[in-house]
């Protein structure tokens, strides 16, 4: 039976098992933001936001579709898994091959050097689709993120001894792929525990093809949001520099921590624990208020503390040679109260099976996030161009929350806005102090 109570309890687990991997993941960004200057943060980012684009092709939406499946056969299963495999070793050999074209586009010095160390983290990140999903599904999430808290003190601790033997540049790309290979190693063997058992490398291949009506719109809603969330990455790394992006990547990853921990840690529960209801709207729809509203004051509490602590947060985690992060985390916290909620909207799209819903609404996303991004670039200016994303993040939570509530759950949206109010009331705050303070 579906009750709010199962699935705060789900949660809650996961919760509980990614705190401790994001403790360690700012512990590493507070180390290593010390060791490696922005330049070299920013030609490491550059890359990775190609790394992304190629993640989501290797992904392809395999891993919801998944988590879905009631019942998945041994042979099925290793199809999958043989799948996938051969699927990231193709296109960790195109990423590999496309250096000289990074470098051509950013014209960034010694940018295809960091190439490789992300083609090998592509190649891991392919073979840990199934056995992650496998886990998932199982709400395993203890071990889920044991893998994690491996990998990030496995990666993070290479990564500082490197520092000290050889050029930074290769130390820093070094974690990445260090990373990759020690959570599919973990992930890979705690699947053994679940329930479809541990994948091998087979050559069923054709066992994706149940899977694609699913996952075809969720791969459609990944392709459009990649471009939609990194096409800023892309744009300031090739007009502004290494360092500015340097400065923006940190900024925009400092942001997402009250993101990870309070959405991030939480979507991984929601899909396998609504799936089983998802003929009841009225019901999945009475936990989504309940759940969305508690979400949204957590979110406004956090926005606004990041607001006010912006100085402290940066030379806490950071250091003084990151100062000019400061306006920057400043502007992006005003939209972390909306993003916290609407982070969370893509886990219920998918348990309620409406992935094209998501692929519809992710596109209309798309459209407002890239105008934002472009006109901000245009401009020379990341400031404006953060106050651009703030704007393009609320009008995505409407629009995103209209499709659920009118073409999902079948009821107004108005009921559900006012729900929202004191979360709003904290945003105008900071808009308004915002606007204040800039005048003077």
């Amino acid at each position: 039976m579906l009750t709010a109570k199962s699935l705060y309890k789900a949660i809650a687990k996961s919760m509980l098992g990614r705190y401790a991997v994001y403790a360690v993941n700012l512990l590493s960004m507070m180390v290593l933001a010390r060791l490696f200057t922005p330049e070299t943060f920013g030609t490491v980012a550059a890359v990775m936001v190609f790394f992304l684009f190629f993640q989501l092709m290797a992904e392809a939406g395999l891993g919801p579709a998944i988590i879905n499946l009631d019942s998945l056969s041994p042979g099925d299963r290793d199809g999958l898994f043989g799948f996938t495999l051969t699927v990231g070793l193709v296109l960790a050999a195109v990423f590999a091959a496309l250096a000289p074209v990074f470098l051509l586009f950013y014209q960034l010095f010694r940018v295809d050097e960091v190439v490789p160390y992300i083609a090998l983290s592509l190649f891991f990140f392919a073979a840990s689709i199934v056995p992650n999903a496998l886990l998932l599904r199982e709400q395993a999430f203890f071990r889920i993120a044991n893998a994690g808290l491996s990998a990030e003190l496995v990666s993070t601790a290479v990564s500082i001894a490197l520092a000290k033997l050889i050029d930074p540049l290769h130390a820093l790309a070094t974690k990445g792929a260090v990373s990759a290979a020690t959570l599919f190693l973990i992930s890979w063997y705690f699947s053994g525990k679940t329930e479809f058992g541990r994948p091998l490398p087979g050559k069923k291949f054709s066992a994706i093809k149940p899977l694609l009506g699913f996952s075809g719109y969720q791969f459609g809603f990944n392709f459009i949001n990649y471009f939609s969330r990194n096409l800023d990455n892309i744009l300031i790394g090739k007009y502004m520099g290494a360092g500015m992006l340097g400065i923006y990547d940190k900024s925009y990853q400092l942001m997402k921590y009250p993101l990870m921990l309070l959405t991030f840690a939480m979507t991984p529960a929601i899909q396998p624990v609504i799936r089983k209801h998802a003929g009841d709207h009225e019901k999945i729809a009475a936990l989504h208020n309940d759940f969305s509203f508690k979400l949204s004051l957590l979110g406004a509490l956090a926005g606004l503390s990041m607001f006010l602590l912006a100085d402290w947060i940066v030379l806490i985690a950071l250091g003084d040679q990151w100062l000019e992060v400061i306006p920057v985390i400043r502007i992006l916290s005003i939209a972390v109260p909306v993003q916290v909620v609407l982070s969370t909207s893509g886990s219920f799209f998918q348990a309620m099976n409406r992935a094209d819903l998501l692929f519809l609404s992710g596109s209309l996303s798309a459209v407002f996030m890239v105008s934002a991004i472009v006109i901000g670039v245009l401009q020379r200016d990341v400031e404006l161009l953060c106050w651009f994303l703030v704007v393009a993040f609320h009008i995505n939570f409407v629009q995103s929350y209209y499709y659920m509530y009118r073409k999902v759950f079948k009821s107004p949206l108005c009921g559900y806005m006012a729900r929202m109010l004191p979360a709003g009331v904290v945003v105008a705050g900071m808009i308004g102090y915002s606007v204040v303070f800039s005048t003077y």
